[in-house]
């Protein structure tokens, strides 16, 4: 089996899908933007090829393509059955690829378009009958004043096509939204704001699109707020809301998602669950590692499993939670040496963050275990308390 995986080099936790894939068997080739040997040695050893390339140019990565297969006679002759990289990023190279390859059941270009773009997402929420944030994607400035106007302000304003909370802003006011209309050069989606918590449904689905593994996240605020600056802190849920996972299993059955990894966002406002958005890919930053530890088992090995044995099965297991803290570079109450003393029978991790992930997810991670749930409240008000 050859499974060609983009981008090797990031995340660095997803390269455990790497190692994992191959020790099971499988020849993984790589395809990625990083020097060959910036990668771990670890990663270097079990990949069976690798070709560095632009990845968001189509054209160099079939040229690099060409390339590898030149190089690979029996590859050439046999194709690749998988192409994945885990990253929102590179969601239409791997369309494009499974095209080329005459890959079937996984992601194609009409997939993508609603993979990606909030508006279809929101289409989709609709024919399943669940409650959305009214909005819709304004032509001009004209239409988004009069769309805004009607939905009352403040309003949300966020990219159509975009990760997260990447280009979102509120908007208080038809002046604000007329200013920020004008760095706007791609279609932009303008929602109603909706005070409420905001829970995931995430998970792992077979190749018949059957969910193998769910699990639950709780934010203290939403992405957008931590990249304004909020300090941010999150948990794994391990009492999942039965009305959450029906409609979290409608929606994988809706996207058509086969063999691969979910994160799907939810208000959560009273005793009802309002979609956001959906992303399929495994969630980011350090949280498959988060489930990993609530579970006390590993998802990575369990994805390999399934390709390359075709085991769908992952038992049960003692769930706990466990929670994340973002701190960013301010005068906190307890110094980083009197966190990692005062909680070192609960914590699992204690490092600063690529700064990649300083702006949503903090420069310093704290990931913490516990059986109940107010030690992790406990937690957050110490480790978060300012002087």
């Amino acid at each position: 089996m050859n499974y060609l995986y983009l981008s090797p080099e990031f995340p660095p936790n997803f390269q455990q899908f790497i190692i994992h894939l191959a020790n099971l068997g499988v020849r993984v080739y790589g395809i990625g933007e990083a020097d060959f040997f910036d990668l771990p040695e670890l990663v270097r050893s079990k990949l069976a090829w690798y070709v560095k390339t632009k990845l968001d140019h189509p054209q160099w990565v079939n040229e690099a393509l060409n390339y590898m297969l030149e190089q690979n006679p029996i590859l050439a002759q046999e194709g690749f059955q998988y192409v994945n990289g885990h990253n929102e990023a590179w969601l239409r190279l791997e369309a494009m690829l499974n095209e080329r390859f005459q890959i079937a059941g996984h992601v194609n270009q009409a997939l993508v378009e609603r993979w990606k773009k909030k508006s279809l997402m929101k289409q989709t929420f609709q024919e399943l009958g669940f409650p959305v944030a009214a909005g819709g994607v304004p032509a001009d400035l004209n239409a988004a004043l009069q769309l805004a106007g009607q939905l009352g302000y403040p309003v949300i304003v966020k990219p159509d096509e975009g990760v997260g909370a990447n280009g979102a802003a509120r908007i208080n006011g038809p002046e604000e939204l007329q200013a920020a209309w004008a760095n706007m050069q791609e279609p932009y989606i303008i929602e109603q704001l909706i005070d409420a918590d905001m829970v995931t449904y995430d998970g792992l689905v077979d190749r018949h699109g059957q969910v193998i593994f769910e699990n639950s996240l709780v934010y203290s605020e939403g992405v957008m707020e931590a990249v304004q600056g909020h300090d941010l802190y999150f948990y794994v849920n391990p009492h999942i809301d039965l009305t959450l996972a029906a409609m979290g299993r409608r929606m994988v059955q809706a996207f058509e998602l086969r063999e691969r990894f979910f994160h799907f966002e939810f208000f959560k406002k009273g005793s009802t669950f309002i979609p956001l958005e959906i992303n399929c890919r495994p969630p980011g930053g350090p949280i498959l590692d988060m489930i990993n530890y609530s579970v006390d088992d590993d998802l990575y090995y369990r994805y390999a499993l399934m390709i390359a044995k075709g085991q769908n099965k992952i038992p049960p297991k003692t769930r706990h939670y466990c929670l994340y803290i973002g701190r960013r570079d301010r005068d906190y109450r307890l110094a980083h040496q009197e966190v990692c003393q005062k909680y070192a029978s609960s914590l699992v991790e204690a490092f600063e963050n690529l700064p990649l992930y300083w702006p949503g997810m903090g420069r310093y991670r704290y990931i913490l275990r516990f059986s109940q749930l107010e030690p992790l409240h406990q937690a957050v008000r110490d480790i978060l308390a300012l002087r």
